[in-house]
């Protein structure tokens, strides 16, 4: 489903990412592990064109992501067809992003309706249908600062998912938030996992990675170090670097 090839990122003269090769398979739960700075949440926002990259291929569903091609030339793709691939990628972020002057159900509606101009008795029956499967249906009229950082995140979540996304995108969605709600965010994205959403999740949780993932990717330095079953990086890395690092963060 998506094809990443030979892919660099600059930032002026620093080199973010330097040549990435991977393909990730519908359905496939997909972690992406590694220390602060290896260039991760870079990598994930390059897939659905937040951040652009300069050089090689990444490519949705075989279609070019950010650029069209003419007479052999590459071009920025029109602010239109960007979009479109983003409505097929739902994304959610480690700070939740939730419009404050909205309520719950209309933060989780906003985007179908404003967005893909869906009517709104259709969206409100969807948003109210996710809203349960991600445990806050008695929340819908609250607004988000009555709720706590693992509700907030839960549902950004349920936002992202009404928009009736391919893949889900997420970026170290537990990293802003206490220790102790950490688990109600990782038990939603289990269910969605087990439910064979596809999904590409950079995560510093490692037992989480290690639980739902079907490959686990190490990166250090904006290079893959290596990409692999988790009962393989987790029990048995092959590369020295993976093993260092997992020797430092896993207790």
């Amino acid at each position: 489903m998506i094809e990443v090839r030979n892919l660099h990122k600059y930032y002026g003269a620093l080199h973010v990412l330097r040549g990435m090769d991977i393909d990730i398979a519908k359905g496939e739960v997909f972690s992406v592990i590694g220390p602060s700075g290896s260039g991760k949440s870079t990598f994930l926002r390059c897939l659905n064109f937040l951040e652009e990259y300069q050089q090689g291929d990444i490519r949705f569903d075989g279609r070019l992501v950010g650029y069209r091609e003419t007479a052999g030339k590459r071009l920025r793709a029109s602010p239109r067809d960007i979009a479109a691939v983003r409505t097929r990628m739902g994304m959610v972020f480690q700070s939740f992003n939730l419009f404050p002057h909205k309520t719950v159900l209309e933060n989780v509606m906003e985007g179908p309706v404003i967005v893909q101009k869906k009517p709104e008795a259709v969206v409100r029956k969807l948003a109210l249908d996710l809203l349960e499967q991600v445990g806050l249906s008695d929340k819908t009229d609250q607004y988000p600062s009555k709720l706590s950082g693992g509700q907030q995140q839960r549902v950004g979540i349920a936002r992202a998912l009404a928009m009736q996304p391919e893949v889900m995108l997420f970026d170290e969605p537990t990293s802003a938030l206490d220790p102790e709600l950490v688990g109600e965010v990782l038990d939603v994205m289990k269910a969605l996992a087990t439910g064979g959403m596809t999904m590409v999740i950079v995560t510093h949780e490692m037992s989480f990675a290690r639980e739902v993932s079907d490959r686990v990717m190490m990166m250090d330095e904006g290079l893959i170090i290596e990409v692999d079953r988790p009962e393989v990086i987790f029990g048995n890395p092959q590369q020295a670097r993976t093993a260092d690092f997992l020797r430092r963060v896993v207790h």
